[in-house]
């Protein structure tokens, strides 16, 4: 067996959702260990040079002694589609680069494998379990899927439906479509909806910085009532292309105790073995949301049990196992 690390990550003072730490924080609960920053207070064009240098070096020895070159040990390194290089910097020198994928949208799948390539990739995890299947039937390379996770503890649900300040919550980036749905149940029943904090008076955003701090976005999501969820293939169909994945905003929403309209992913669906969201009603959705808005109380028993479900499925704790066995049985061991 291979002994097995997990990169630690830093947290950015400006960094908005940590999913990728709050994973390699449930590692290291588990038992995993961390690897920190070797060059944490180098500017970033020393970094950049270190990069280039080291990266030439490994490509030499490695092109020129491939047999010798055997790394005893291995490394988990959390990343994007285009940031797996340079988060398995300077690592990969030493150690076998084991990724985790959040992410891996279809004008990333060139510069992933061109990564998986260089780093001679063997065993990889993701979020999205349409790349996973991709990987595997084209590459040798074993790939598993991990369902997005999440830091359960953070989020409130102290408050009935009935109770909420807010009637609905739009979240990131926006449906255009159903935008327009909520403005006309607006302009009609002038509901109140959340909206960031940093609005100039014309409503537009004040600089281009995040809407909400964390402990702001807790507790909006805890006053409102629904939460807007869409897949970001729905959304945003130019970056996610036919890739339909669960994300971190299903688990906040449920968690939360908001009612959620939308479209549930099949990841989710299959995953806890119902559909948590209720679907729009494309045909007469604006007489849907106000039989929702207006009838909030009988949809409290949906909220409660997406609660109790998310409680038990969100957290990352709960996919150790299944993790530390896959690792097993691809070699690797982290004790």
């Amino acid at each position: 067996m291979k002994k097995i690390y997990i990169k630690d990550r830093k947290r950015k003072k400006y960094e908005f959702q940590f999913f990728m730490h709050d994973f390699v924080d449930a590692c290291s609960e588990v038992g995993f260990e961390k690897k920190t920053d070797l060059f944490p207070s180098y500017s970033w064009h020393i970094r950049a040079v270190l990069k280039i240098i080291l990266f030439f070096l490994y490509r030499l020895v490695h092109c020129s002694l491939p047999h010798a070159f055997k790394r005893k040990e291995a490394l988990i390194v959390t990343a994007n589609g285009v940031t797996l290089l340079d988060n398995a910097f300077p690592y990969y020198g030493k150690y076998e680069i084991v990724p985790m994928l959040w992410d891996v949208w279809p004008s990333t799948w060139e510069r992933m494998y061109r990564s998986f390539y260089v780093l001679d990739v063997k065993t990889i995890f993701t979020t999205s379990h349409q790349v996973e299947d991709m990987i595997n039937r084209n590459t040798d390379i074993h790939a598993h899927w991990i369902p997005e996770g999440i830091n359960s503890k953070n989020y409130k649900n102290d408050l009935q439906l009935k109770e909420r300040k807010y009637d609905i919550f739009e979240m990131g980036r926006r449906f255009e479509k159903y935008h327009k749905i909520i403005e006309l149940v607006d302009q009609e029943n002038e509901i109140m909806v959340a909206k960031p904090s940093n609005l100039n008076k014309n409503g537009t955003l004040n600089d281009k910085k995040i809407a909400y701090t964390n402990d702001e976005l807790y507790d909006i999501m805890s006053k409102s009532k629904i939460m807007v969820c869409f897949p970001q293939c729905d959304t945003n169909p130019g970056r996610a292309g036919n890739i339909e994945t669960l994300t971190i905003r299903y688990w906040e929403a449920m968690l939360s105790g908001c009612v959620i309209i939308g479209r549930a992913p099949n990841e989710l669906i299959n995953f806890i073995g119902y559909n948590p969201v209720i679907e729009v009603d494309w045909e007469r959705a604006q007489e849907q949301l106000e039989e929702i808005l207006f009838c909030i109380e009988n949809f409290q028993s949906l909220v409660d049990k997406n609660y109790k479900v998310a409680q038990k499925y969100a957290p990352w704790e709960s996919r150790m196992p299944f993790f530390i066995q896959k690792l097993r049985k691809e070699g690797y061991e982290m004790l």
